[in-house]
């Protein structure tokens, strides 16, 4: 059976999910029995006896391997729609990424994109807001939005949590989130940091005359109690809550897009903790297809990261993200082992990148990305020398003088914070 798997040639389906495999075999392993294994243990299992299957059943659930490129280590599979419950990422994942991340004929083995046909894709949500509810949302339709993250990460009691993000707002900050470690921790209980957090942002939004988002961490040890919390930020005026994805789970993640749909709440995903599986080129499951699973599921927004940062992603991959969360159909990219898409109508997941988008770097960042992305800018707004809402006017300033086409030293001359910024190299 293992050698029928093997059908160089073969056209996929339009149902069919394809998916493309980077691998390196163990010694004394070819790579047509490599791959010939790869597709069974993602389907019938290689040691079990099959016989007790139907033919026509066998058939109908038997993969294809129908492209292999040994160069390249590159082989893509085509598993049949009814090997899937298409509802459930987790399944789908378990499914083509499973036992064989560990299986011993591979010394390494990676799973780069998916492509998941048109016709079931109505079956997962996408996001419900997506970048035009947020914009509709916000209110700012002409240049990114602004996003900071209250700092220090931990340790802040909920008052001074509030007063740091009252500061980022009243100074230009569209959106305040907390850290990805801070939950409901006993310096920092979760319902009293939301409430006042959400009484700053409401005397921000009378101060200023913009509208201004709390994203509330509500993260948890159950189920039922991050969907306790969803309910909570909702009965007290929320219109956003914030999630850590990667310990959340892709189930769980699914259950808060579910409850989100009656609520109408916009969830803003927190991606950190991906590395675990996505930072190794030749092992796990890429970063491209963590992004478009998240977007898959309906996350509305999504950390992408930055450019030239201290984390470990580069300029090309980023943009291949940042398509992936906003583009209609892909053509795919055969060097970077992105296979073609069509989103089929599934509404763009907002871009953020962060985690070093100082001041100086706005018109890089924008020069980059343009005006369809979320600058996370809290190095800038915290370490500013006049304080958190002079840093979050020098990020505004920053990028009112980058669509004007003017230099940020130019456009300094005027304006105290921003100048402040760049003469201390923030």
């Amino acid at each position: 059976m293992l050698k029928e798997y093997i059908d160089i040639g073969y056209i996929p389906e339009e149902t069919d999910l394809v998916c493309e495999y980077q691998l390196e075999t163990a010694s004394g392993i070819s790579f047509e029995e490599a791959c010939s294994h790869l597709a069974g243990e993602c389907s019938f299992g290689i040691w079990n006896d099959i016989s007790l299957l139907s033919p026509k059943m066998a058939e109908k659930l038997k993969p294809h391997v129908f492209y292999i490129d040994k160069k390249k280590h590159t082989v893509r599979i085509s598993y049949p729609q009814d090997l899937f419950e298409f509802c459930s990422v987790a399944q789908i994942i378990i499914t083509v990424a499973g036992r064989m991340l560990d299986h011993k004929m591979m010394s390494r083995l990676k799973l780069h994109d998916i492509t998941f046909p048109t016709d079931p894709l109505s079956e997962l949500w996408g996001p419900k807001y997506g970048m035009g509810g947020i914009r509709e949302l916000t209110g700012v339709y002409d240049r990114p939005l602004v996003s900071a993250t209250v700092k220090p990460k931990v340790g802040l009691d909920p008052a001074t949590h509030a007063k740091v993000a009252y500061n980022s707002f009243v100074g230009g900050c569209d959106l305040v989130k907390d850290d990805e470690n801070l939950t409901d921790q006993k310096f920092n209980r979760f319902e009293k940091r939301a409430e006042l957090t959400f009484k700053a942002r409401d005397d921000a939004e009378e101060e200023t005359g913009e509208r201004r988002m709390y994203m509330c961490n509500i993260t948890a040890p159950t189920c039922e109690e991050i969907i306790r919390r969803a309910n909570f930020i909702s009965n007290i005026g929320g219109h956003y809550v914030m999630i850590d994805t990667v310990p959340t789970g892709w189930s769980s993640l699914q259950t808060l897009r579910d409850v989100t749909e009656e609520l109408g709440l916009v969830i803003h995903a927190h991606i950190m903790g991906h590395t675990a599986f996505t930072r190794l080129e030749e092992h796990g499951i890429s970063l491209y297809l963590m992004t478009k699973l998240a977007r898959l599921v309906g996350l509305d927004q999504l950390h992408i990261g930055t450019i030239d940062n201290r984390f470990h992603e580069n300029t090309k991959e980023l943009m291949a993200l940042y398509d992936c969360c906003i583009m209609d159909r892909s053509k795919g990219n055969e060097k970077m082992h992105i296979l073609p898409q069509n989103w089929d109508g599934i509404k763009a997941m907002f871009p953020v990148v962060s985690a070093g988008s100082g001041v100086s770097s706005i018109p890089e960042l924008m020069n980059i990305f343009g005006k369809d992305v979320i600058m996370d800018c809290s190095i800038g707004m915290h370490s500013h020398p006049m304080g958190t809402s002079a840093g979050a006017k020098a990020c505004r300033q920053a990028i009112d003088a980058t669509l004007s086409g003017i230099s940020l030293e130019e456009y300094g001359k005027n304006h105290a914070e921003l100048q402040t910024a760049l003469k201390n190299g923030i």
